[in-house]
């Protein structure tokens, strides 16, 4: 089950012990840009899904 929580504009999904899926089709994910090193600690991940290539961010779950 994946929480999400809507912060401005965007939606941002937190990040699980489980493998990362599309929150649109279900498909594993690939991390793009990982920004979990900095005070953002975020991670952008897009669907390898090819009809879907959904892009969306992964958050911590300390906000």
């Amino acid at each position: 089950m994946k929480i999400i929580v809507t912060l401005n504009v965007a939606t941002y999904y937190l990040m699980t012990d489980q493998p990362t899926t599309c929150p649109v089709c279900g498909t594993r994910t690939e991390i793009i840009s990982d920004f979990y090193h900095t005070l953002l600690q975020l991670q952008i991940n897009e669907c390898l899904n090819g009809n879907c290539k959904h892009v969306f961010f992964e958050v911590e779950d300390q906000l």
